[in-house]
């Protein structure tokens, strides 16, 4: 993949605000969906050396995310309480 050429970078480039979204399935049966959900800003970082040494990728650029505000369901606690969706909800730290 090269990083330069993606519309992942190119978007960074004219806006470096984010939203990240993961999610899976701890189970099926149960059902126990989990995720995370990232605010914030995103920077082109151009490192030597760490894991990118370890690669045969000749480009030492990567997209660092910074986050702003994050939620979490299903990770520290259970999806659901009481019936109802329980998600958590924080400010980043710094």
């Amino acid at each position: 993949m090269n990083l330069l050429k993606s519309t992942k970078y190119k978007n960074v480039l004219k806006n470096n605000k984010i939203a990240l979204v993961i999610d899976d399935l701890k189970s099926i049966d149960p059902w126990d969906p989990r995720g995370m959900k990232i605010y914030g800003t995103a920077d082109i970082v151009t490192r030597q050396g760490g894991y990118m040494d370890m690669t045969d990728h000749p480009n030492p650029k990567y997209i660092r995310i910074t986050p702003e505000k994050k939620w979490s369901w299903g990770i520290e606690e259970p999806v659901f309480v009481e019936g109802k969706f329980n998600v958590k909800r924080a400010e980043a730290e710094d």
